[in-house]
């Protein structure tokens, strides 16, 4: 049953679609493989289950200001869970409902430089990052269903060639079946943006995201007042000992550092997300943890060529406070996830956040047309161990105006699965 949130979304879309001045919509039908267990079916796959066959409707429409967009899907997963106090990181979830929302927000714009979003969505930084081929953001990936959340996002001109792109949100995560009550999110960012020459784009952000207040069975009520938002929102001490061991909340960011050049028809980006959870990774003493990344575009004709380098192995050793399991925190148990799934970077910490943690990935994707056909190839190993090479490969043919059919392969080293999609798009502009 939908929530009463979901109700006022749904009728907000359909009485601004009588003046949409754009309107676009797509059907999918998904047939899996029986054997759900392929990395690239499990993950980045926006939080969904892996069923035998998936229906799916996204719907997007424009007006001069406000835009809407609706999913609908057959694989989105509720739960039912019961409190554990010791929490194993299981939870039990079923799907218990025929059609539950995915991605589905409205985005109102006060102007060209300023717009508010409101409902299920991903996020507003790092958009430079292609999460069709990445192996996700270190901060929020494709990898969990969206968050309901609140958002402001404003830019600032200084000049001609400098911006500043600043945003805040507020959310509220779920109960992940260890919390007695759900915590808090905060989330802010800010990006220094520098346009040399018209062809070179120069980036530098920082992103800060906690969790707090909420409760659980061991701590009971954490602080949640606005005077203790006050705190998180500067990362300040909570009610702990010795003096800055602690900031209440958990709390993690990246410094976020990307460069594009465009070169006629072809064009370069370079980033890294420099990943931290406490003042000493802030400070880039966990050296180059993060994600590493290059996108080649044209450069093959056609075609987007990325290669990722991602490196955990620094975490859990400089630490001022103790020891940083990323994405994990002795109040907020679950870590960072949402609906059992990790919302950053899945290869990160996969195993229920404990110490097997220490990874050096490599991930390739390149995806572009070939023969009038559309193709995609992921593949991503763990080169810090012993492990198989996750792959999925796709292609896809256009076969009416209207309506495409895709083809999968997904597997990891000689085991793999086969799967096909349909899909009809629907157009209307006025």
């Amino acid at each position: 049953m939908i929530n009463s949130n979901h109700k006022i979304i749904i009728s907000l879309f359909f009485i601004s679609l009588v003046s949409a001045q754009d309107h676009h919509s797509i059907l999918q039908i998904h047939s899996n493989p029986k054997n759900s267990t392929f990395w690239w079916l499990e993950k980045n796959n926006y939080g969904k289950s892996v069923i035998d066959t998936e229906i799916e409707y996204k719907w997007n429409l424009k007006n001069k200001k406000t835009t809407y967009q609706i999913t609908i899907s057959n694989a989105y997963k509720s739960y039912r869970s019961q409190h554990d106090m010791s929490y194993d990181g299981y939870i039990d979830y079923t799907i218990d409902h025929w059609l539950l929302l995915g991605e589905s927000y409205i985005k109102y714009n006060f102007s060209d430089q300023t717009f508010l979003r409101v409902g299920q969505y991903y996020r507003d930084f790092s958009q430079y990052l292609n999460d069709d081929l990445s192996s996700g953001s270190m901060i929020i990936s494709k990898n969990a269903q969206a968050m309901p959340k609140i958002g402001l996002v404003t830019n600032k001109n200084i000049g001609k060639n400098i911006n500043f792109n600043f945003g805040m949100a507020h959310g509220v995560l779920t109960d992940e079946g260890y919390y007695t009550k759900a915590p808090y999110l905060h989330e802010k960012f800010l990006y220094l943006n520098i346009n040399r020459h018209e062809t070179d784009k120069i980036s530098i952000g920082f992103v800060h995201e906690a969790m707090w207040g909420g409760a659980n069975p061991e701590s009971g009520q954490l602080p949640d007042t606005f005077e203790d938002f006050l705190k998180v929102f500067i990362s300040a001490d909570g009610p702990y000992t010795p003096p800055h061991a602690n900031a209440l909340g958990s709390h993690i960011g990246i410094w976020d550092f990307y460069y594009e050049k465009n070169d006629n028809e072809k064009k370069i980006k370079l980033y890294y997300q420099h990943f931290f959870e406490d003042t000493s990774s802030l400070r880039f003493k966990n050296k180059i943890d993060g994600l590493w990344g290059l996108e080649l575009n044209n450069y093959i004709p056609n075609s987007t060529l990325l290669i990722e380098y991602l490196d955990t192995t620094n975490s859990s050793t400089v630490s001022d406070y103790g020891n940083d399991y990323y994405y994990w925190n002795y109040q907020y148990r679950p870590g960072w996830a949402y609906k059992d799934r990790i919302i950053g970077n899945p290869f990160v910490n996969t195993n229920y956040f404990t110490e097997e943690q220490f990874i050096k990935l490599i991930n390739i994707g390149i995806n572009g047309t070939i023969f009038s056909n559309q193709y995609q190839v992921k593949a991503a190993r763990d080169i810090n161990a012993h492990d198989s090479i996750k792959f999925k490969l796709e292609l896809s043919k256009l076969i009416s105006r209207q309506t495409t059919i895709t083809g999968f392969i997904v597997g990891e080293d000689s085991n793999y699965g086969l799967g096909i999609s349909l899909s009809y798009s629907f157009n209307k502009n006025q």
